[in-house]
């Protein structure tokens, strides 16, 4: 698996697309956190995955149980045959001011919690910054 962070608008999706060459006749399939939800590899055909929008995926579940057997899930299909690749692509909302809200606090750290299982569940972790990737692991 392949954990890709970075601030709002950096380039982390066109930086996917070209290091994958996502955009060539690559299988894959993409989910857009931002406007679906996660979904589970029942019977999945593509070789990549990519989840992108991590935040607003955890946004609307911030369980960690969840999150703990989805990261699970997906690591034990990506294993299963050695062409296959999760790509997780999530948003860097974990530095700032924190918020007031007890549910936006709750959200920031579920989502600190889920980037650090990540970390430790990833092959590859990269942070971009400007459309650069700074290779962490």
């Amino acid at each position: 698996m392949h954990f890709v962070v970075g601030g709002a608008f950096q380039g982390k999706r066109k930086w996917v697309r070209g290091y994958y060459e996502l955009d060539k006749a690559t299988s894959h399939r993409w989910c857009n956190g931002y406007e679906q939800d996660a979904f589970f590899p029942d019977e999945m055909k593509e070789r990549i995955v990519v989840f992108e929008g991590l935040e607003a995926l955890i946004r609307r579940l911030p369980d960690r149980v969840y999150w703990e057997s989805f990261f699970q899930t997906w690591h034990e299909w990506e294993q299963e045959k050695d062409e296959r690749c999760v790509i997780w692509i999530g948003c860097d909302i974990t530095q700032g001011i924190v918020p007031i809200a007890k549910e936006e606090r709750h959200w920031r750290d579920v989502t600190g919690w889920c980037y650090q299982q990540l970390s430790r569940r990833c092959d590859r972790v990269d942070r971009l910054w400007c459309g650069l990737a700074e290779r962490m692991k």
